[in-house]
């Protein structure tokens, strides 16, 4: 019996060991996983843009990789039309969050969006943080189809309130990266007028406050 226990002992500690490296292997494996995810900034570029595209890697909700594509090809990626890193399963995001055509319909040919520019676009998000287009100054005459005022409470970065606001969605200064699943119910979110109301009061009260 003795004999018995004593095999058994010499099979079952090697197997646990392997058992145990093997664990321990897809944990580090897994600590180690890079997620790609779609993602937008609102700072300063050097080509002037007032907002830039991109492709991120994140560890641990850390950013540790930016890849910046153009407008085109970020709508591209996120309907699925286009080979992405952040959608490998060629899932069509807009339509699974219900996004409205303006964001999404583009002619790349054309280099336009189908429906024109009478709906808020992708490239209208600067709208967050300025209270004015940086590149239609007061004198200016807009060009057709410009988006010139702005939601935030000041000229050049949204009011306390409103950032406060935009914390939410994964950033901490109006510069940072909004990327990822918070970066899409941002999008949702401003479908509702209501939520554009709230954001564009929430600096004017701010600044209300202030000026008294």
């Amino acid at each position: 019996m003795k004999k018995n226990q004593f095999k058994y002992i010499l099979f079952a500690y090697p197997l646990i060991f392997i058992i145990m490296a093997s664990f321990l292997s897809f944990s580090s494996h897994k600590t180690n996983y890079v997620k790609y995810e779609f993602a937008f900034n609102l700072g300063a570029s050097y080509n002037t843009q007032l907002v830039s595209f991109s492709i991120v890697g994140t560890k641990d909700n850390q950013i540790i990789y930016k890849k910046n594509i153009s407008e085109s090809s970020f709508i591209r990626q996120i309907s699925g039309v286009e080979l992405s890193k952040a959608n490998p399963e060629k899932i069509n995001y807009f339509e699974k969050y219900e996004l409205t055509d303006c964001f999404y319909k583009y002619d790349s040919i054309k280099d336009i969006y189908v429906d024109g520019y009478n709906c808020f676009r992708l490239s209208d998000l600067w709208a967050l943080k300025y209270g004015r287009n940086p590149h239609c100054p007061g004198d200016c005459i807009p060009a057709e189809g410009m988006l010139v005022k702005g939601w935030a409470a000041q000229n050049f970065r949204p009011s306390w309130p409103q950032l406060q606001i935009l914390q939410q969605y994964g950033i901490i200064n109006i510069d940072d990266t909004f990327h990822g699943e918070k970066m899409f119910q941002l999008f949702s979110d401003m479908k509702d007028s209501n939520w554009i109301y709230t954001y564009a009061n929430a600096g004017k009260q701010k600044t209300n406050r202030v000026k008294g």
